[in-house]
């Protein structure tokens, strides 16, 4: 089954059930005290940056060409952590990273049987106190979905930080609260999240709770709630509107709002010439419209009021795949699944839309260095360049003492992800 195929079978078992998972790989929360360590806002310095890198991707042109270029910028800057499976996959890295002309000397691989690409979810979620790193152990839930898609070997991602806490000798401070990395953002003292997510990922779990344990492992004084993510990074049983499909983390506020200092935030914005495209466009507008409005009416710990800025949304058309519906799309699904029920107002010949997960907010900051995305290029509409150009300039304005480096993320975005996803930073304490 490929990618789009697996996409299609796993969409069915979707948030818009209202099903969570128990989750996997923590204790239960409040055994043992996060107090002192914090997870530091990402413009802080870093020792490392993190990504995964499976054999899988080998096979993957357009995942390894993505993969070198985040390489290709990061390492003038910062040393790079890859967690691989064995020594032979390393080679094939270091091979690779011969013919980019990429230093060596700037990657430390972390060989474990057990490595997430989507490092930014998972983890290793490093908190810190200055001195010395423990790792937070949200309860890893594979994002919400129930099975066949959240298989044994989906929940068993959730055993990377564990394991990385063993060989390294970090402490893990475990929860048992389901979260991801990329659905929280952070300044020094306050947590964006969006808010149907996390129920969505703890059924039966009352907000409070929720909110106490993500203040106690991240070490915030409050968590600023937007009610609702939009509907691009969505993944539903059936349609997300109309007949437009496809991928996302199921409410990651990293795709769409990022503080970008202590009294500043992003929040994504779908343009005039964009929003009445369609009705996905219309629906995105006016929820990134509402989390606009929340972050305007947020407080600080101190209550003063945040800067809110907009970003733009790229233009998500020249990228779209629209597909004709075939009888294997009705039959392709994990065995004991009805696919069926994807395309359950849908018939054979009928047209689809699918739409990767394009974003500027899902950047990187580390040490010296900003890393965000460009859809302009060769063949491609001259107003992508123009956005890409603006979002360069609003990073640049927020970030004037590093530089900004734009890639090419598309590879990422039909996985339902950026370069945020894929990386994770490890803060810098004294050795």
């Amino acid at each position: 089954m490929d990618r789009r195929e697996f996409l299609a079978s796993a969409a069915a078992t979707s948030l818009a059930t209202g099903t969570g998972l128990a989750g996997t790989g923590a204790a239960a929360s409040g055994g043992e005290s996060a107090a002192g360590f914090t997870f530091p806002p990402e413009w802080h310095a870093h020792e490392a940056v993190w990504i995964g890198w499976t054999k899988g991707l080998f096979d993957e042109p357009d995942h390894v060409r993505l993969r070198l270029d985040m390489l290709a910028a990061l390492t003038p800057h910062v040393p790079v952590t890859i967690n691989i499976e064995d020594e032979a996959s390393a080679g094939q890295i270091r091979a690779l990273m011969a013919e980019r002309k990429i230093l060596p000397d700037r990657i430390d691989f972390h060989i474990q049987d057990t490595v997430d690409l989507w490092v930014r979810d998972t983890g290793p979620l490093f908190v810190s106190n200055g001195q010395r790193l423990q790792i937070a152990g949200f309860t890893w839930g594979n994002y919400g979905f129930p099975w066949p898609w959240s298989s044994s070997g989906q929940l068993a991602r959730g055993k990377a930080p564990r394991q990385i806490a063993e060989r390294r000798g970090y402490r893990l401070v475990p929860s048992d609260v389901i979260a991801e990395g990329g659905g929280i953002d952070v300044n020094s003292r306050s947590l964006v999240a969006y808010r149907d997510a996390t129920l969505h990922r703890n059924p039966g779990k009352p907000l409070e709770e929720i909110e106490r344990e993500m203040m106690r492992l991240y070490g915030k004084d409050q968590v600023i709630w937007l009610d609702r993510a939009p509907i691009t990074d969505r993944v539903f049983a059936g349609p997300k509107v109309g007949n437009f499909f496809g991928w996302g983390a199921n409410g990651h506020v990293d795709e769409y709002v990022r503080f970008v200092s202590e009294d500043t935030i992003l929040v994504a914005e779908v343009s005039e010439r964009e929003r009445d495209r369609d009705a996905l466009m219309r629906l995105d507008h006016e929820i990134l419209a509402e989390n606009r409005r929340q972050l305007e009416q947020a407080r600080d710990p101190d209550g003063r009021p945040f800067n809110v800025v907009t970003m733009p949304v790229p233009d998500v058309e020249p990228f779209l795949r629209r597909r004709t519906l075939t009888e294997r799309d009705f039959t392709a699904a994990p065995r004991g699944f009805d696919a069926r029920s994807v395309y359950r107002d849908f018939k054979v010949g009928d047209e689809v839309i699918d739409v990767p997960a394009v974003s500027y907010c899902n950047f990187l900051v580390t040490n010296g260095v900003v890393v965000g995305a460009r859809y302009g290029g060769e063949g491609r509409p001259d107003h992508l360049a123009e956005s890409d150009e603006r979002s360069a300039e609003i990073l640049k304005e927020h970030f004037p003492d590093r530089e900004v480096v734009q890639i090419d993320p598309l590879a990422a975005n039909w996985d339902g992800g950026g370069v945020h996803c894929l990386t994770q930073q490890q803060p810098a304490v004294p050795a």
